[in-house]
C-alpha cells in the first residue's frame, strides 16, 4: 500500500514541478528554500527523500537540478492560468 505525501510535501511536489513547466528544469534546493519560504535546506532534503520514498519524485545524486518528478501532481488553475508556487505564507502552514 503506497502511502499518500503529506501537505508540505505536496506543495514542495506541485512547487518543484510548477518550475519545470515554467523553466524547462528542476529548481535548486536553495530556490526550494527561498521560494516556499523554508528555514534551512535539510527541511527541502527531508520533503525530498519523503517524496523519494513514497515513488513520486527521483533524486539525481551529485547534479544541482536533480530532482525529476515521476507522478505530476493536479495544479490549482485560476481563470485557466496554472499556479505554479504556493505562496509563502501558506507554505508555512502546510
Amino acid at each position: 500500500m503506497s502511502v499518500s505525501p503529506t501537505r508540505r510535501q505536496m506543495a514542495l511536489l506541485r512547487y518543484v514541478h510548477g518550475h519545470i513547466l515554467a523553466t524547462g528544469m528542476a529548481p535548486t534546493i536553495r530556490e526550494c528554500v527561498r521560494d516556499m519560504g523554508f528555514s534551512s535546506k535539510s527541511v527541502v532534503h527531508w520533503l525530498l527523500k519523503g517524496l523519494q520514498e513514497r515513488g513520486t519524485v527521483r533524486i539525481l545524486p551529485g547534479q544541482e537540478r536533480g530532482i525529476e518528478v515521476l507522478t505530476p501532481p493536479a495544479i490549482p488553475m485560476i481563470d485557466g492560468t496554472p499556479l505554479y508556487a504556493v505562496p509563502v505564507a501558506l507554505s508555512r502552514r502546510v
